[in-house]
C-alpha cells in the first residue's frame, strides 16, 4: 500500500467507515450509498475551488491532503469501489448475505419488500408464511405480526404458501381485491393493461371479495378454482382453472435460503436471520463476539429461530416495533 493510499485510509472520516462496514446498508440500501457518494464529491469540489488560489504551475501543492479532503476523498473512492464490486456480481446466490435478491426498507414499522431482480424470488414471512415474489412485484406489511390478524398488501404478482394459524386469519389486499385465508397456498396476479386481478388457489381454501364494495357472500374457492376482478367492470367471477391456468411460473424462483449453520459464530446467524426476514437486530456484538452454533431451522417462524439460538446460548430476547433485542453473557 502506498504512502498516499494509507494516509486515505488513515484519515477516513467514521461516517464513510460506519456505513463501508454496515453490510445490511450497503446491500439493502444501495441509493443511501450513491447519494453519500455524492455529497462526498460536492464537498470535495467545494474545498478546493474555495481553498486552491496556488497558480497552474504548481498542480501538486495545490492538492495537499489536509485531514478534511483526504477523509472525503477516501471515502468517495472506497464508495465507488463497492459500488463498481456490487453491480458487477452476477448469478444467482444461496445467500442473503452475499447479495439479497428483495430489497427490505423498515419504514413506520411497515416493512416494503420489492423484487429487483429478472428471476422470481422467495421472501419469509416472520410467522413461517413463504411469498414467491415475481420479477418487479412487492409486498409491504408490519414488522411484526398483529395479535388477531395478517395483513400484506401486493403490487404486482405473487404466490404465497400461508402458514396455518387459526386464531389470526391471513389477508392479502391487491386492488379492491381482498383474500382471506388461514392456510392455504394460492397464487394472486394482476394485468395491468386491463387492471383484471386474478387469484388461483392451488390447495386449502380462500374467500375472495371485494375491498370498496363487498359482495353480500365473499366468493369462496377451493382447490384449482380462480376468481377473477375485471378492471373495467368491477365484477367479480368465479370458475374452475384449465390446464393453462395451472402451467408452471415461467420463471421459478430461486431456492428459499436454508438455515443450516455448521460451528458458525452466532453474530452471522443473527445477519443472516436479520437480512433474510428485513428486520433489525439489535445487541451488543463483543458480548456475543465468541458464540458458536451448530443448528438447521426449517420452517419454524422467525421467532422460533430466536428461541432456539437464544435457548442455546444462553441469551434474552425482546421484540420491539423497531426491531429484535438479544441480551447475554459472553460465550465461553
Amino acid at each position: 500500500m502506498s504512502l498516499v493510499e494509507k494516509t486515505l485510509l488513515e484519515n477516513l472520516d467514521d461516517q464513510t467507515r460506519k456505513l463501508l462496514q454496515d453490510e445490511q446498508t450497503y446491500h439493502e440500501r444501495p441509493e443511501d450509498i450513491r447519494q453519500l457518494a455524492d455529497s462526498i464529491w460536492s464537498d470535495v469540489k467545494a474545498r478546493l475551488d474555495t481553498g486552491s488560489t496556488d497558480t497552474a504551475e504548481t498542480p501538486v501543492r495545490r492538492l495537499r491532503l489536509t485531514g478534511p479532503i483526504a477523509a472525503s476523498i477516501a471515502g468517495l473512492l472506497l464508495l465507488g469501489a463497492f459500488l463498481l464490486w456490487q453491480s458487477n456480481r452476477s448469478g444467482p446466490s444461496s445467500s442473503f448475505k452475499a447479495g439479497p435478491a428483495v430489497a427490505n426498507l423498515l419504514v413506520r414499522q411497515d416493512l416494503d419488500r420489492v423484487n429487483q431482480t429478472d428471476r422470481s424470488q422467495t421472501v419469509l414471512l416472520v410467522d413461517g408464511t413463504k411469498v414467491i415474489l415475481t420479477p418487479g412485484s412487492g409486498i409491504r406489511h408490519a414488522a411484526f405480526l398483529q395479535k388477531d390478524k395478517r395483513e400484506v398488501y401486493l403490487q404486482g404478482n405473487a404466490y404465497f404458501d400461508v402458514a396455518k394459524d387459526a386464531r389470526r386469519p391471513f389477508f392479502v389486499y391487491s386492488g379492491d381485491v381482498v383474500v382471506k385465508v388461514l392456510g392455504t397456498s394460492f397464487k394472486v396476479a394482476t394485468d395491468k393493461e386491463s387492471g383484471d386481478i386474478t387469484v388461483l388457489v392451488t390447495t386449502g381454501k380462500v374467500a375472495v371479495s371485494k375491498k370498496t364494495a363487498p359482495s353480500p357472500q365473499p366468493l369462496i374457492l377451493t382447490t384449482n378454482q380462480i376468481a377473477r376482478y375485471k378492471g373495467q367492470t368491477r365484477d367479480l367471477v368465479q370458475f374452475k382453472a384449465e390446464k393453462k391456468d395451472l402451467a408452471p411460473d415461467p420463471t421459478p424462483a430461486d431456492p428459499a435460503i436454508r438455515f443450516n449453520f455448521d460451528e458458525t459464530p452466532v453474530t452471522e446467524i443473527f445477519q443472516t436471520l436479520e437480512n433474510a426476514y428485513g428486520i433489525p437486530f439489535h445487541y451488543d456484538r463483543p458480548t456475543f463476539s465468541h458464540c458458536v452454533l451448530t443448528t438447521s431451522l426449517t420452517d419454524e417462524s422467525l421467532e422460533q429461530k430466536i428461541r432456539i439460538i437464544c435457548e442455546a446460548i444462553g441469551a434474552t430476547y425482546e421484540l420491539r416495533e423497531d426491531g429484535i433485542f438479544l441480551e447475554g453473557k459472553p460465550c465461553k
